[in-house]
């Protein structure tokens, strides 16, 4: 009878356990939000607080109604214009961009950390998630298909070879290079008559040019003409004595003009450039510089071996390479690895006297850095952070260096590959291990830019984490030796391919963010 009881015993206590073994599973996580494979998000900005972002959201709805804010994994909450495929992204993402419909800094996202739609002007929130994926598709703002600006049809066979021709010699004498097809679109250079180019795509009057520096963007067709620049000896490549330029006005219905370099039978019809004769050497053709491409300066600081807590293994490594890296795109750079909070004033101090003169000053950093009050301090090798006064006796604010490059006329580009935490909320050593990865507070703030030009880049989004990486390098660091020396790739674009390449790297888990309040274009590698 014991043994009955002893066993009965038993057989309740295991299927007690078996009882509450399930409800002691962790509650599964909110599912995201997500269009599917093949498409995303479009991004416009985020914001802490829900009533901010619905402010926003609704200042876009009447050109977007599939406008959507979602809450975020993170506590932020994302204001998206809605979804695209992946294949009509980017094309219509750059078309916003150059119209100014859309921030510089906007992106599309797989929506991994959209854990709930909070508001959209069709309600859309409150749908199921097929009806809200059908509400909220991107479309122009008119039920129509994305603009044709945000879809090139190409003119001519890629690489056509053109010129710039038809000036007005008494009036402005030169055809402006834009961002986009379009006069409102930003300037990137001038070209004066005969700058020879490259035409690779066409939309509507305008056509979308490279020129022999590298530089590429649009052009305002009337004034360009197919073919070398008359009098050249270079034989004529493309089309035959009968093609024609379509003659760009007001009218866009208008007959085709005859190419201006090519006679046809009927003299009448033809028009010659008439600032030189076929029979005259043409001049050489004047080449636009790259804005701001001229006096470079860098600080680069990667902090390693930390003294008070463990080492961090890349930000040396990413320091040195993206000193040579900026070296051979042609900065004078100040370097220091592994500095002290001595060594690094001293390199703040070098860099500053560097910028004298200087159109485009940057600073990199990788290593440890927080935010405390809205203030981002970047932390030496030799920093204990046992209290809150050691911020002003052993951290190096970055609004002091920001402040010295921030300068009217200048460039300033400010690169951070730090773990954008706030270690003060408990001590150093216990709060940051051997990752850039320890989670504390809200990462690091956005800085100031002033009245300057400033371009600021995080390793990731706010809110986030930075990856150290299991490679040599860290994955921002790694996209941006990648993404920097491309011809011809303005920065802002830069920024877009890097923003990719680190959210594939690590698996949707970081994802750089940008903020530029640059008024001009640059390119690291204009040529």
């Amino acid at each position: 009878m014991r043994l009955i009881r002893g066993f009965l015993r038993v057989f309740f206590v295991m299927a007690l356990t078996m009882a509450i073994l399930p409800l002691a599973r962790p509650l599964p996580s909110a599912a995201a939000i997500q269009p599917g494979p093949g498409k995303g998000w479009l991004t416009i900005a985020s914001r802490s607080d829900p009533d901010d972002a619905i402010a926003i959201a609704r200042q876009y709805a009447n050109r977007f109604p599939s406008v959507i804010v979602f809450q975020s994994s993170n506590g932020y909450y994302g204001i998206s214009l809605g979804w695209a495929n992946i294949g009509e992204a980017q094309p219509l993402l750059q078309s916003l961009i150059s119209s100014g419909s859309v921030p510089a800094d906007s992106y599309f996202t797989a929506g991994a950390r959209f854990v709930r739609a909070i508001w959209s002007p069709s309600n859309a929130q409150t749908l199921a998630l097929p009806d809200l994926l059908a509400a909220t598709y991107l479309r122009n703002g008119s039920g129509q298909a994305p603009p044709a600006a945000s879809q090139p049809r190409t003119a001519t066979p890629s690489g056509q070879p053109g010129y710039v021709t038809g000036l007005d010699a008494t009036g402005d004498n030169f055809l402006s290079l834009r961002t986009g097809p379009g006069s409102g679109n930003r300037e990137i250079a001038r070209m004066r008559a005969n700058t020879t180019l490259s035409i690779t795509g066409q939309s509507g009057n305008w056509y979308q040019v490279t020129l022999d520096n590298g530089m590429n963007g649009w052009a305002y067709g009337r004034y360009i003409a197919f073919g070398q620049v008359p009098g050249s000896q270079v034989p004529m490549v493309g089309p035959s004595a009968s093609a024609s330029v379509p003659e760009i006005g007001p009218d866009t219905n208008q007959q085709a003009a005859p190419a201006p370099q090519q006679q046809t039978t009927a003299p009448q019809q033809a028009e010659p450039a008439p600032q030189q004769q076929a029979s005259v050497p043409a001049p050489k053709p004047e080449k636009p510089a790259a804005i701001a491409d001229q006096k470079r300066v860098a600080l680069v600081m990667g902090n390693s071996a930390y003294e008070n807590t463990a080492e961090l293994p890349n930000p040396r490594n990413d320091a040195a390479a993206m000193a040579a890296k900026l070296t051979s795109l042609g900065f004078e750079v100040t370097t220091a690895l592994d500095g002290t909070k001595a060594a690094m004033e001293g390199a703040v101090r070098d860099f500053v006297r560097a910028m004298d003169g200087a159109d485009v000053a940057l600073l990199f950093y990788a290593g440890h850095g927080m935010q405390v009050n809205g203030i981002n301090y970047l932390i030496p090798v030799d920093a204990k952070l046992e209290d809150s006064t050691a911020l002003d006796f052993e951290t190096i604010s970055l609004d002091t260096v920001l402040a010295f490059m921030n300068q009217e006329g200048r460039i300033s580009i400010a690169l951070l590959d730090a773990c954008r935490d706030n270690p003060l909320s408990r001590r150093f050593t216990r709060s940051l291990g051997a990752t850039r990865s320890a989670f504390i507070g809200r990462g690091l703030a956005a800085p100031s830019s002033g009245t300057g030009q400033v371009l600021i880049g995080f390793s990731t989004a706010p809110g986030e984490v930075a990856q150290d990486g299991v490679g040599k390098n860290s994955p921002f660091t790694t996209a941006l030796l990648h993404n920097m020396d491309a011809k011809g790739l303005e920065v802002e674009l830069m920024f877009k391919r890097v923003k990719q390449e680190v959210y594939d790297a690590t698996e949707k888990e970081q994802e750089p963010w940008i903020n530029s309040a640059l008024r001009k274009e640059f390119y690291f590698n204009p040529q």
